[in-house]
């Protein structure tokens, strides 16, 4: 399993505008795309103004496919004007976990 995390920081107040427009348009972009298994929003519980994009992919062909069909760029797009800073990307392959993960397809 794959992971991507979005990591990023809104303008004060931004927040329930940001979830709002991430339950109207992440989640059902993502819910498009092969080998999704979860979307997550996560929001600091130190910062209101900070938060995580969480996405889990089945392969890393499925994730390969998601990063070219140029979705991540739209979407981060719509957020522009409520970021306070470029949002950071990075992606994982999950190595252990207390759940099963499906075998590893290559």
């Amino acid at each position: 399993m794959y992971v991507r995390m979005t990591f990023f920081s809104v303008n004060d107040g931004k927040m329930p505008a940001l979830r709002e427009l991430y339950n109207k348009e992440v989640i059902p972009s993502h819910k498009q795309h092969k080998g999704i298994r979860f979307v997550h929003l996560l929001e600091c519980l130190d910062d209101p103004n900070e938060g995580i994009s969480v996405t889990a992919w089945d392969t890393k062909a499925d994730l390969d496919v998601y990063e070219k069909s140029g979705d991540y760029e739209r979407l981060v797009g719509l957020f522009q004007d409520m970021y306070r800073k470029s949002p950071s990307l990075k992606s994982y392959e999950v190595t252990a976990s207390s759940e099963p993960i499906l075998l590893r397809i290559f």
